[in-house]
């Protein structure tokens, strides 16, 4: 006698209802998995309760006693009695904590299960779990069938079960999303389970089955009824080996009369009805009158009698009349209805909606008030009605919808399990009439539905996440509205708490999580903040990742995330950001099924970032696949539609573009019309109907205070602007200026578009003067382009090009502002070129404004400033050498008095640079580029600038790794003097810096010209492309060509010019003193031969003719390179040490002859130079 006992927490019983609910095929019996910790418990296989779909299965399952560890319980459908093949159909799976468990089992709280996504029933809609603690027999624990770790079973897992579960799963997704690839492939699947199916196997009947039932359906998607023979025969197989009294044959005979069925409403053949209806009255004979199949066989055969199915599926699903639900009993109602809904969910057939409310409605009509079942008629009734709206839009479904929930609501009263979800409902209905009158009232009285959602479920339910996503959701429609960033901030805030509760693996985790990548998204473009948009960019990737292949919502999460990588390239200009857009753009489009209403959208979205690209490469044919493109989109795009009218509209752009590159007049003509039609299809009086009206009529439209009305005012504004250029009209000019000034005022501040209203109204103010001739309105203008590129915020490019046309309209008058224009378009080039970009991209973007430098350094000169001229010179120049060095640089200063700050510094600084190193040879190259690697670099340079910030704060850091003022810079001259030759439009001038001078000496070269300089550059190219100096295959030296005159002209302009100048200016005026100088050139002197200057003819064979004559010369690209290092340990000794690297090849780049030989003179000449 097994008298041995353990104290256990143990699972005693599990309870599900309405597991019948919107089922696609007629179950066999129910069972539950629960697994935890690695192990795994299957129950027995057990048959529902036919009146309200209820199944109990009794424990005891043994559970952690960790509060934390979490159990998973799924619920399935077998479609085999005994014995069963495969999984059957997962209908639910719940992850709870220990701890949920046990305190919902405490309080007898069943876990309410809503709908899955695409569902508009829920199988399964709750779970009652039973816990008891105790002390446990040996015997009782050994009692669950354990199936050992989890992914094993005790039984063998072969083809004939893979190939099942693998049919079974394509059909689920057919079912669901309507694919045809799916129902092939579960045909394929069923077929491979029978072939590896003996003849005498006991599952052999089931596989036929299933083959069948995936076949019918086949042939009726088709239309092909002729073929239905082929399932018939296997029914017919599979119905042979199960006899009377077999518990699936029941099951099989529906199945096969439904086939029949469906031959006759073909055919209207006698013999196929006759057969049908023998069939069922089998399963009636032979079947408890409480069963499922005895249930399904009478509304069959009560259905069929009056001649009004209108269709019957071959797995037992049934549409039918109007009138012929007469003869239904109220449970008869209640299982018609619920297959109704389920199946308009999969299908979207509206009739099946309209017959189902009909049915609900009779039932609520039908059913007192004081029975229980009224309240689930109301619910019902009401989100039918609500689903109607969202097709139909007729609002009164809408308010009727909101009247069924009010009463429903009503009548629960407080602490009823129910209660949250009536009012979570309820406040949907609220936020669909929001959306649909805008009326406040509605948001108001949604958010305090699902606050007391919230507020009313424990926390650790189950579904809590489901209830704070739906407040998330109203707070962000409010911000939307109103433009408070607390609304975002509360929508974040509830959006990640529901994503908190939720374990990874949960089929509603990818949800909760693009619902939080979304709003980071939507704050990233108002606040502009780098974090916002990685964290959304990361949301959405996990939010793809965990959302399996051929769900409905993968297309949207693609194009959330293309979106997020169009907004890094915007930001950032990397290319490869704009491909990986293109990509997930066309995902989306891929994944999106012809006829789906967002279809247009999304291929509008990829053919615009396809023409983006277009813009950016000029590649013709990206042009082409964009026009493509977007007329496939407007021909989608149903008339009447706003997708219409922006396909159209993005349509007409493209053809333009395309008249511009080609030429061709049909393109122009095109392009007009298309345009002309997006205005045609907007109704009269709409406010899209011109684009000057439309913006009057929004303006009026919208309130004060609404966050669009800036927005408003400035399109309206710049749309003024550009008839006025085009027409001439001075009121037009006017209006525009008053315009674009509310847009301002309206705008709050910090808003990340103000820079680019305040340039809107600095371009207007300037035309204006352009007219007029009015000072006041140039210093005007001045100011605007003042403020908007000194603003802390909005695009670093759009603030940068406002400084440069300040500088310009400073620069018509002389204006005061002119020093101060120049110091902030320096200062905002770091920003420009951020450290987080790569180097080919950085470098590409001081294009921009390596011309600034040089004139900022002019004017500088000018004013008599010439310590700020080297300065500025340097800080241009330095940013990504500056940036490279100073991620080398020593932190011994911020190791003594702070070495946490440095380690972490050492850490960043020593990644970002091996992150950043990466030198794009060709475009190939770059889009190649690993993603991964490039999200690396930018997150590493969000934390660098962070960090630095923290330590420009520390007493004695405020200027850490900034770039530095002259007394700095001079001592870089240790080593002899340096001369930096500044080239700029206006002037030119050599800056001379010694290391014991505290100020710069200033030479101008008033006969050397930026004009003179580049001429003389062209010159040395000539040269160069004539002598053949340097062929690509040799390096070896040759007599040239044209000897003599051009190479002298050029090297004595240079010396007359230039370095003559300078050596007097420094006195060196002896010839053979040989003094060590470093050249700093800047513009065209970049690449002119500095280091030969001189007179190379008889004349002037004597020395002091030649720059070599007086010093010898070298070349830096910034003074810091020749910084001295500030630790004196760190100064070199007396000993000679030479260090020598050789390269003679490079990746994509010509062999480099005669390094060798090179490298063995230098070894040689070693003792000379001892």
């Amino acid at each position: 006698m097994d008298t041995d006992e353990n104290e256990e927490t143990m699972i005693t019983s599990i309870r599900a209802t309405n597991v019948t609910v919107g089922l696609r095929r007629l179950p066999a019996g129910f069972y539950t998995v629960v697994h935890h910790s690695g192990l795994e418990w299957r129950s027995e296989n057990k048959r529902s309760s036919v009146n309200d779909g209820v199944v109990e299965w009794s424990g005891p399952i043994p559970i952690p006693s960790d509060l934390s560890a979490t159990i998973y319980l799924e619920v399935y459908a077998s479609f085999e009695f005994q014995p069963m093949l495969g999984a059957g159909e997962q209908l639910r799976e719940l992850a709870i904590t220990v701890a949920q468990l046990l305190d919902c089992s405490a309080k007898d709280i069943p876990f309410t299960l809503f709908p899955k996504d695409g569902d508009v029933v829920s199988p399964c809609s709750s779970i009652l779990v039973t816990v008891r603690r105790g002390k446990w027999k040996i015997s009782d624990l050994s009692a669950s069938r354990v199936l050992g770790p989890r992914g094993s079973t005790t039984e063998p897992q072969g083809e004939l079960e893979d190939a099942t579960n693998q049919g079974h799963s394509a059909l689920s997704r057919y079912r669901k999303h309507g694919g045809k690839r799916d129902l092939q492939r579960s045909i394929e699947a069923f077929q491979r389970a029978l072939n590896s199916c003996p003849l005498e196997h006991p599952c052999r009947a089931a596989a036929q089955a299933n083959l069948a039932i995936a076949k019918s359906i086949f042939c009726q998607v088709e239309d092909a009824y002729v073929s239905l023979e082929v399932p018939l025969q296997l029914y017919c197989n599979a119905l042979a080996a199960r006899p009377v009294g077999h518990f699936d044959r029941p099951s099989t005979l529906i199945q096969l009369a439904a086939v029949h069925f469906a031959v006759f409403e073909r055919g209207r053949d006698a013999v196929e009805q006759a057969q049908a209806e023998a069939l069922l009255h089998e399963v009636m004979e032979f079947s408890s009158t409480e069963s499922h199949e005895n249930r399904a066989a009478t509304l069959m055969l009560q259905l069929h009698a009056g001649r009004k199915v209108d269709f019957v599926q071959a797995d037992g699903e049934l549409s039918v009349e109007q009138d012929s639900t007469s003869r239904l009993t109220d449970e008869d109602l209640r299982i018609l209805s619920s297959q109704l809904l389920g199946r308009f969910g999969r299908s979207g057939d509206l009739a099946d909606l309209q017959q189902a409310i009909a049915v609900e409605e009779k039932l609520v009509r039908s059913t007192p008030v004081w029975d229980d079942r009224y309240r689930t008629g109301l619910v019902n009734l009401g989100l039918a009605l609500l689903y109607r709206f969202k097709r139909l839009g007729e609002l009164s479904d809408l308010e009727d919808a909101i009247s069924r929930m009010k009463h429903a609501v009503d009548l629960t009263p407080n602490g009823h399990p129910d209660k949250q979800v009536l009012v979570t409902n309820l406040g949907t209905c609220f936020s669909n009439r929001f959306l649909r009158l805008e009326e406040q009232r509605d948001l108001e009285d949604a958010i305090s539905m699902h606050r007391d959602a919230v507020e009313l479920t424990p926390h650790g339910h189950y579904y809590k996440y489901g209830f704070l996503g739906n407040l998330g959701n109203c707070f962000r429609a409010r911000f939307v509205r109103l433009g408070e960033l607390s609304d975002l901030e509360d929508a974040i805030s509830r959006y990640r708490d529901a994503a908190d509760l939720i374990p990874r693996g949960h089929p509603d985790k990818p949800h909760c999580l693009s619902n939080l990548g979304r709003s980071f998204f939507v704050r990233f473009e108002r606040l502009y903040e780098l974090g916002d948009l990685e964290n959304a960019t990361s949301m959405l990737r996990d939010a793809i990742d965990l959302t399996p292949d051929g769900h409905p919502d993968k297309p949207a999460l693609y194009s959330s995330l293309a979106s997020c990588f169009r907004a890094r390239f915007e930001r950032f200009g990397e290319l490869s950001d704009l491909e990986e857009a293109v990509s997930r753009y066309k995902d989306a489009v891929d994944l999106t099924p012809d006829g789906h209403p967002d279809k247009p959208i999304r291929l509008n979205d990829l053919g615009s970032s396809i023409s983006t690209r277009f813009e950016r490469l000029g590649e013709l044919s990206d042009l082409e696949v964009a026009i493509s493109l977007h007329k496939d989109a407007v021909n989608l795009a149903p008339r009447g539609h706003l997708d219409k009218r922006i396909c159209l509209h993005n349509l007409g752009d493209s053809l333009g573009v395309r008249y511009e590159r080609l030429g061709k007049l049909s393109d122009l003509e095109d392009a007009i019309s298309m345009l002309r039609d997006a205005v045609d299809l907007t109704p009269p009086g709409h406010p899209e109907k011109k684009a000057i009206s439309m913006l009057r009529e929004a303006i009026d439209i919208l309130p004060h205070g609404h966050p669009d009305k800036p927005i408003c005012l400035n399109d309206l504004g710049s749309s003024l602007k550009t008839r006025f250029q085009r027409l001439g009209e001075l009121t037009d000019l006017e209006n525009a200026i008053s315009m674009l000034r509310d847009a301002i005022d309206l705008t709050p501040q910090g808003h990340p578009a103000e820079p680019s209203y305040l340039n809107n109204l600095a371009g207007s103010l300037f035309i204006r003067f352009e007219r007029h001739k009015e000072l006041r309105d140039l210093e005007k203008a001045i100011s605007l382009y003042s403020d908007a590129a000194s603003a802390p915020f909005g695009p670093t490019r759009d603030r940068f090009h406002a400084s440069q046309i300040w500088i310009k309209c400073a620069q018509l008058i002389r204006h005061w502002s002119l020093f101060h224009a120049y110091s902030v378009a320096i200062t905002l080039l770091p920003q420009l070129a951020w450290v987080g970009l790569s180097l080919t991209r950085r470098y590409s973007e001081l294009r921009h404004g390596a011309d600034v430098v040089r004139e900022a350094a002019a004017t500088a000169l000018d004013l008599g400033f010439p310590e700020t001229a080297v300065e500025w010179l340097e800080q241009g120049r330095s940013i990504v050498w500056g940036d490279l060095l100073q991620l080398r640089s020593s932190y011994e200063d911020l190791t003594s008095a702070h070495p946490d700050h440095a380690r972490r510094l050492q850490r960043l600084s020593s990644a970002l640079e091996h992150a950043s190193a990466t030198h794009e040879r060709s475009l190939s190259a770059l889009l190649q580029e690993n993603p991964c690697n490039k999200r690396l670099t930018n997150a590493l340079a969000i934390e660098r600038d962070t960090l630095l910030q923290e330590i420009r704060g520390l007493p004695g850091f405020e200027r850490f790794l900034l770039h530095k003022e002259f007394s700095q810079l001079r001592r870089s001259a240790h080593s002899g003097p340096i001369i930096i030759l500044n080239a700029a439009e206006s002037r030119c001038d050599a800056l001379i810096v010694l290391a014991d001078v505290d100020h710069v000496i200033h030479v101008p070269l008033p006969h050397f010209t930026f004009k003179r300089s580049a001429g003389l550059l062209n010159m040395m190219k000539s040269l160069l492309g004539h002598a053949r100096v340097v062929p690509c295959d040799d390096r070896k030296g040759s007599p040239t060509t044209r000897r003599g005159v051009g190479w002298e002209s050029l090297l004595s302009n240079l010396w007359n010019g230039v370095v003559k100048l300078v050596l007097d200016a420094l006195a060196f005026s002896i010839p053979g003193s040989l003094s060590r100088i470093f050249w700093c050139p800047t513009g065209p002197f970049v690449f002119l031969p500095i280091h030969a200057a001189g007179f190379y003819d008889t004349q002037h064979s004597l020395p002091g003719y030649k720059v070599s004559d007086f010093v010898i010369s070298s070349y830096i690209p910034t003074l810091s390179v020749l910084a001295p290092s500030p630790n004196p340990s760190a100064e070199p000794s007396g000993d000679l040490r030479l260090l020598t690297v050789r390269q003679p090849s490079s990746d994509g780049l010509f062999r480099l002859p005669g390094v060798h030989k090179e490298l063995d003179h230098i070894k040689d000449s070693r003792k000379y130079l001892a």
